[in-house]
């Protein structure tokens, strides 16, 4: 079962540490002793916080985030295990590596998301 969440976190990175607000994805699994929770987005902090990246930490998890030109970036949650870090740096790895082949993609194509027009 999965839901979302409101928690309250503590911000930390740019040289500040302080109290926000955030919403999570919290899911419960019937075998598990403890919830999980994944992607995260902090809907309440500081306004005077600079731009840069940030961890949060809340309910015993830590995401990495991003406030840039004043939005937060969604978060994603960092693992606890090695096997869950394998699996995160894995899909992590073939993200940008797919990320990087459309961009070379379309820059051999001249396309650049648009169709080409041949005179």
């Amino acid at each position: 079962m999965r839901f979302a969440v409101l928690l309250k976190g503590t911000l930390r990175g740019m040289g500040r540490h302080c109290d926000c607000e955030l919403l999570a994805t919290k899911s419960v699994s019937p075998g598990n002793s403890r919830p999980t929770y994944s992607h995260c987005a902090v809907i309440e902090a500081p306004s005077d916080l600079p731009d840069g990246d940030y961890e949060v930490e809340f309910a015993g998890e830590v995401a990495v985030t991003r406030l840039q030109y004043g939005c937060w970036h969604v978060a994603r949650v960092m693992p606890r295990t090695y096997a869950e870090a394998a699996t995160f740096f894995a899909n992590e790895a073939r993200r940008v590596e797919a990320k990087v082949r459309k961009s070379e993609d379309e820059r051999a194509t001249g396309s650049l998301g648009k169709e080409r027009v041949k005179s």
